[in-house]
């Protein structure tokens, strides 16, 4: 085994070329990855509608203790965390279990959810946002049916986009779904002036996914998934501005 000396002289000029290198490394500002750099980028000065599925006297598809308008807005609150971290200006129809057409209302059960509805459309179009997201979990009588879907308004190019993105992110992320973005008839998508949105994040009906859809951690790589979509869509979409003239 060799050992290697050095005199007094050279290890102090040693000692302070380390420090010197070390205080060089300490005052370059940190960079972020060049992923989270686009990220922020996409969605920076939007202003973008985060609407929670039901809630209030609508609590949307139930499977024993999970409950829909629980999931979303959980999904949904996580979602707007992503967002107002890059710079968005994010705007939650509901924040608690309580719907909008609020305790006051009254009427008929059916009355009370197109109230409901109507609001959440009043609130997205007044706000002159750049984006409405809808969240929801899917139900049907067939238990084996599972994986999210992104669905947006019929015709139009610009919410077609975000919801091919979104999809395509859900895809990659979740990696349990192969299904394709798709034009939605929803009342939300039909209603609403700005590009939207509207994701069924899973299939309550299914016993694996709704366990899944409880989980926290799960929720996260979801609203995840979402927002990195919705991020990339809008790069696209300024590209694509750019070449008009």
């Amino acid at each position: 085994m060799k050992i290697y000396l050095i005199s007094k002289r050279k290890a102090r000029l040693t000692i302070a070329g380390v420090l010197a290198l070390a205080l060089m490394f300490m005052l370059i500002p940190a960079q972020p990855l060049p992923e989270q750099t686009v990220l922020s980028y996409g969605v920076a000065n939007k202003v973008i509608v985060i609407d929670p599925g039901h809630g209030g006297l609508d609590q949307g598809a139930t499977r024993g203790e999970y409950i829909e308008s629980d999931i979303t807005l959980q999904i949904s609150k996580k979602l707007a965390h992503n967002l107002s971290q890059a710079g968005a200006m994010v705007i939650m129809l509901r924040e608690n279990e309580s719907d909008l057409a609020g305790d006051e209302f009254t009427g008929t059960i059916g009355q009370h959810k197109r109230e409901d509805m109507k609001r959440r459309v009043q609130k997205a179009n007044q706000a002159r946002a750049d984006l409405y997201i809808s969240i929801h979990t899917n139900a049907v009588p067939n238990t084996v049916w599972s994986g999210a879907q992104t669905f947006y308004k019929p015709k139009d190019e610009a919410s077609k986009i975000v919801a091919t993105a979104v999809q395509k992110e859900l895809v990659k992320t979740l990696g349990n779904t192969k299904r394709k973005a798709a034009p939605g008839g929803y009342f939300v998508l039909n209603h609403t002036k700005m590009p939207a949105i509207l994701i069924e994040t899973g299939f309550i009906s299914n016993p694996g996914e709704a366990a899944l859809l409880a989980d926290s951690s799960y929720q996260s790589k979801l609203a995840f998934a979402i927002f990195s979509g919705v991020a990339q869509s809008q790069l696209i979409e300024t590209g694509s501005n750019k070449d008009t003239p």
